[in-house]
């Protein structure tokens, strides 16, 4: 589900496209187990933003911080995730020659040079670690070089940034939001160059959308995720929707796909809702059906083990009035090849927000309005 939209619903509570097609097998030569600990973050008496669980956050390249946006105070907030200690906060100006031109900021992205990239759903701005600007702009109007969007195409919330952090990635679709993404747009911030490009596997998302009327008026649209990731001369694009990966290679503008099917969740979102409410009630329920549905998290690489672990998390059974969900990790090696899924323990919850250190993953939890982190260590066997 889109994190604008949670975040709402707890505020109411191409190119040439030629498919190939891999199904998986578990590896009989991998395996892996894990073991689970919880770490609490010495705040320092400072109170942690925690509100938005963490959704406005980023770990640095090197693993040593995360940088979290305190809304409440409009500062990113440093935490020295070595010694699990609040640091600083660093306060961002909204006006003024360091103003970030906007009243929110969505996402966090870190960017070599020791520089944050920050951005809402219109501006976006490069800042270091001083909070000195360095670049800025805004979605609807920029002076980058290229040839610009069609006049009736915006730049969509589906975001991502390089390892590198020098090409902002987006996807873009039509202005009245009634459609999936039209294909991706580069912003290739240091050059200040801009191209885009069709598409066309992104339409399959068009039955995950819906937009909400409230008191009459369109308040906005959910739909799947996309989650983007560049390596190489390839983009790797994966939906929460699919248990599939695609892969668009730049030099042939060509689209392989690799289907996965799982022995532990469904293998797709079923998309069984309205394709648009107009009351808070109807938003509610939709927002409950989708919550209720098979959601295939982001690919995060594992340097340390070369492995990518993606999460998933399905509906499992009710108990009286109460959800149980279960929690699948599954395990693909450097070529993306589907080695091995395990049902990870009823009791472990899976946030919206997680990263990979020193290969472990790091899930947020809220103790009594401390930071705390639950840590998966997987140790993984050959035979």
């Amino acid at each position: 589900m889109s994190k604008y939209f949670c975040f709402l619903f707890a505020l109411l509570l191409v190119g040439c496209n030629s498919e190939k097609t891999s199904e998986n097998t578990d590896s009989d030569a991998f395996d892996f187990s894990y073991t689970i600990d919880t770490v609490i973050v010495d705040s320092k008496e400072e109170i942690i933003f925690l509100n938005w669980d963490l959704e406005t956050s980023a770990i640095s390249l090197d693993g040593k911080y995360l940088y979290n946006y305190d809304h409440s105070n409009t500062a990113i907030q440093f935490i020295d995730l070595e010694n699990l200690v609040f640091e600083k906060s660093l306060p961002i100006e909204k006006e003024g020659p360091n103003g970030l031109g906007g009243n929110r900021v969505y996402h966090i992205y870190a960017a070599e040079n020791d520089h944050l990239i920050l951005t809402d759903s219109y501006h976006v701005a490069m800042i270091d670690l001083d909070g000195n600007k360095s670049m800025n702009f805004q979605y609807d109007k920029f002076d980058f070089k290229g040839k610009k969007l069609p006049e009736t195409m915006r730049i969509t919330s589906q975001e991502s940034v390089s390892h590198d952090g020098s090409t902002l990635i987006t996807t873009y679709g039509d202005l009245e939001m009634k459609n999936a993404p039209s294909g991706l747009a580069f912003f290739e911030l240091e050059k200040r160059v801009f191209s885009h490009i069709p598409i066309a596997i992104f339409s399959e998302l068009q039955p995950y959308l819906f937009r909400y009327y409230l008191d009459g008026n369109l308040a906005g649209m959910n739909q799947a995720d996309t989650y983007l990731i560049m390596k190489n001369d390839s983009l790797i694009i994966t939906s929460s929707a699919f248990n599939k990966i695609n892969f668009y290679q730049f030099p042939t503008e060509s689209i392989t796909t690799k289907t996965f099917q799982s022995k532990l969740t469904s293998n797709s979102a079923s998309s069984n809702y309205p394709k648009e409410t107009h009351s808070r009630q109807e938003l509610l329920e939709v927002g409950k059906t989708i919550e209720n549905e098979v959601d295939f998290g982001p690919l995060l690489f594992d340097e340390e083990n070369q492995v990518y672990w993606r999460f998933s998390k399905e509906m499992d059974r009710m108990i009286e009035d109460s959800i149980v969900f279960k929690t699948v990790l599954m395990a693909f090696d450097s070529n993306f090849d589907h080695m091995q899924e395990k049902l990870l323990s009823s009791d472990f919850q899976l946030p919206r927000k997680y990263f990979i250190r020193n290969g472990m993953i790091y899930t947020f939890l809220n103790i009594d309005d401390e930071l705390a982190f639950v840590r998966l260590k997987p140790t993984i066997s050959y035979e």
